[in-house]
């Protein structure tokens, strides 16, 4: 009879960067004033859809800030919830986990075909690696099929230890 474990948050507070939030920020308010200047005497309505995507923009930027800073990945028995502030999504049961590392800097995959650094620019401290291709929810309504997630995670050891019990023993 297997333990039924109890569910586990682990948040990636580290994994989220206010100076290069501040970084684009400033430059795109400099270029959107820059821009609207010089479009506001002969394109008007050009000049504020550009305001109104900037405006759009840096609200969406600061709030994934805030959410990166308030989200968690929950460790179920049964699934994996993972909720990357407002950039990803994806829920995965706990047996398509095929393996999960702390990964070297080599062993972090240089191809974006299956794998996802969901928490970049931050480098990864966790891999995992599914059994099958799994769906995640990108911003925009968009969707990835990927076989391997990358995660920066505020205590990597016990997320790894976390996952164990879901990773079969070779014995």
């Amino acid at each position: 009879m297997r333990v039924v474990e109890p569910q586990q948050l682990f948040t990636y507070r580290r994994a989220r960067s206010g100076a290069l939030l501040a970084g684009v920020s400033m430059v795109l308010v400099v270029e959107t004033a820059a821009l609207d200047v010089w479009l506001a005497k002969h394109h008007p309505y050009l000049a504020w859809a550009i305001l109104a995507s900037s405006l759009a923009t840096l609200a969406w930027l600061v709030a994934d800030y805030h959410a990166m800073g308030r989200g968690a990945i929950l460790v179920g028995p049964e699934q994996l919830e993972i909720r990357i502030g407002r950039r990803f999504s994806a829920t995965v049961p706990r047996d398509q986990i095929a393996g999960a590392i702390a990964p070297t800097w080599r062993q972090i995959p240089t191809s974006t075909r299956d794998y996802l650094n969901a928490t970049k620019p931050a480098t990864p401290n966790a891999l995992l690696t599914f059994r099958e291709l799994i769906s995640v929810r990108l911003p925009g309504g968009f969707s990835k099929r990927i076989r391997r997630l990358g995660l920066c995670v505020d205590e990597p050891e016990r997320f790894l230890a976390a996952l164990e019990p879901a990773l079969p023993h070779n014995f």
